[in-house]
């Protein structure tokens, strides 16, 4: 419940960078992670694992690209 609390304030108070941005989702992620971690089955937790891992390095380098094409990392242009 804390990490659910610490990346709405994050997504709420940091929206302008995409750094923020993302260490709010992978925060998000974490508190789905460890609430649906003892309901899910084994296969539906690893398809859960999988995606969490791919969305987050989908995310960084959608950051890298930002950040070689504008220059910032800012999220509003």
């Amino acid at each position: 419940m804390i990490f659910l609390f610490i990346s709405m304030f994050m997504l709420f108070f940091k929206w302008q960078r995409f750094i923020f941005i993302l260490i709010s989702l992978e925060f998000l992620m974490l508190s789905l992670f460890l609430s649906l971690s003892t309901s899910l089955s084994e296969m539906m937790f690893f398809y859960f694992m999988c995606f969490s891992v791919i969305s987050s390095i989908l995310g960084m380098v959608v950051m890298v690209g930002n950040m070689k094409i504008y220059g910032s990392d800012q999220c509003i242009f």
